[in-house]
């Protein structure tokens, strides 16, 4: 392996790249990673809510040292019916430390801290313009020369870079999503040991998507994440998308901080090509995010395959076959990783149909309107709720057909 540099090089300074990086470190493999920014978590953007599981297992003693914010221990979700009505519901649990909001400027680089205290070497600043086969490995062209490896580990997110030069991606509109957000400073009014999550749907009309706001130490994360092929039908321009929601919601104070960013959305079925000869994918590049209705989920699943990578690299290293790359496939179906993106599927197809999140909440906002309104005639529940849905060309047997696939 002497015309190579490294054993493995990885695209992406993110929490799925410096999982890799720090797995296939500690299996004794000789790694060098690129990150396009000054520091890892500089070009970050994330609504700021880690579910913890992977990131014990990557650092059994993280919760101890990593710089977290505040556990979540309440979930409130908020679906707007129009401009004068809502729907809002929440559920407590103030032992849980299942998952934490961060920041992730300051989360990534302590975690990229970690990865070179174990010996993995990190060139920041390094972006990866174009990738191509030669000598059965893998040219990388970068703004600071060029690198080779028999093995690429492409985090290099959304947009795929390793991938997308090979051939390997085709992107439409419809499977990427826009995630805008802004830390906002705040007196946040919880003790040290809650955090709350609001899940906000239908505040701005027009987009497929939701927003978000999440409780950090000092500071608010506020957010929407919404499809690319939904922003012409928006009542807000794109660029004023996070501001519009914000103001709506009346949170005040400075904002510290705007970020933007891709987001991958294709969901189980869909998934694009994660391997091929000499080229693993893993976090965005691979597509891996979860939105089933209850939780949107990104960063257990980077942590995750990254990890699984790292594991699969010194396999096919051993081997010294790089075209055995299904390897990291058969790790992954063994793993939560896409056991959770199955799982899920269901409920993701059912979200992305537009009475969804359209036309039931307005239905049931109208119900309760009426059950809660006192006059002359009055019906039962079930009449007027189906009453509601015939006014909008929804049967009964479709009705319950959404609401089984709700709880699969």
């Amino acid at each position: 392996m002497s015309s190579f540099d490294a054993d493995v090089i990885i695209v992406g300074g993110g929490l799925s790249g410096l999982s890799a990086g720090i797995t296939a470190v500690k299996e004794g493999l000789n790694v060098i990673l690129l990150e396009r920014g000054e520091y890892s978590g500089a070009k970050n953007v994330s609504g700021g809510r880690m579910y913890i599981h992977a990131l014990q297992k990557l650092i059994p003693d993280a919760l101890e040292r990593a710089p977290l914010e505040r556990p979540i221990t309440k979930e409130t979700f908020e679906i707007y019916c129009g401009e004068k009505k809502k729907l809002v519901f929440s559920f407590e649990e103030k032992e849980k430390r299942n998952s934490y909001s961060v920041l992730r400027a300051k989360f990534d680089r302590w975690l990229a801290s970690e990865a070179e205290n174990l010996g993995l070497l990190i060139s920041y600043s390094t972006l990866v313009l174009n990738a191509y086969r030669e000598n059965d490995g893998i040219t990388l062209e970068t703004n600071r020369g060029t690198l080779r490896a028999p093995l690429i580990i492409d985090a290099s997110g959304v947009t795929s870079i390793v991938f997308r030069s090979l051939g390997l991606r085709n992107f439409t509109p419809d499977k990427w999503m826009l995630g805008v957000k802004e830390i906002v400073k705040s007196d946040v009014n919880l003790k040290e040991d809650e955090g709350e999550v609001r899940t906000i749907v239908n505040l701005i009309q027009g987009v497929k998507g939701g927003g978000f706001v999440y409780t950090n130490k000092d500071t608010l994360s506020v957010g929407m994440a919404v499809t690319f092929d939904s922003l012409p039908k928006s009542e807000v321009p794109a660029k004023d998308l996070v501001e519009a929601f914000r103001e709506r919601l009346g949170i005040q104070g400075e904002v510290l901080e705007y970020s933007a960013h891709a987001i991958p959305y294709f969901g189980f079925k869909n998934l694009p090509p994660i391997y091929d000869k000499n080229v693993i994918a893993v976090g965005d590049s691979a597509g891996f995010l979860i939105n089933d209705g209850f939780t949107i989920r990104g960063m257990d699943l980077a942590i995750g395959s990254g990890m699984i990578a790292g594991l699969a690299a010194k396999k096919i290293v051993d081997l010294k076959d790089f075209t055995k790359t299904d390897i990291y496939y058969q790790m992954l179906k063994e793993s939560f990783v896409l056991k959770h993106l199955e799982l899920a599927y269901s409920r993701f197809s059912l979200i992305n149909r537009p009475e969804t999140l359209n036309v039931y909440p307005e239905v049931l906002c109208n119900v309760l309107s009426d059950m809660f309104t006192v006059g002359e005639e009055r019906k039962t529940l079930i009449e007027d709720a189906l009453l509601r849905l015939k006014e909008k060309g929804i049967s009964l047997t479709q009705a319950i057909k959404d609401m089984i696939s709700a709880v699969k």
